[in-house]
């Protein structure tokens, strides 16, 4: 069995974890993938937002039926 000596100084708080490569991949994997889907919230509430604010300054055409699209 290999034995690792890790310096005190690296060590800030008291906690230290050893997890194999492969959950500590799949965790990031996780992170990426909350970060996407926190971006597209964000996303979505930004253009939202804009169409609220498009529609109370009455840029935003209002169309009573799909005819009057031509």
């Amino acid at each position: 069995m290999a034995t690792i000596t890790i310096p005190n100084n690296l060590i800030k708080e008291k906690d230290l974890m050893l997890i194999p490569r492969s959950q500590y991949e799949s965790f990031l994997d996780i992170g990426r993938q909350w970060k996407q889907r926190l971006l597209e919230e964000q996303d979505a509430d930004e253009a939202i937002a804009i169409y609220k604010k498009e529609k109370k300054q009455g840029k935003l055409k209002v169309l009573k039926s799909l005819a009057s699209l031509r």
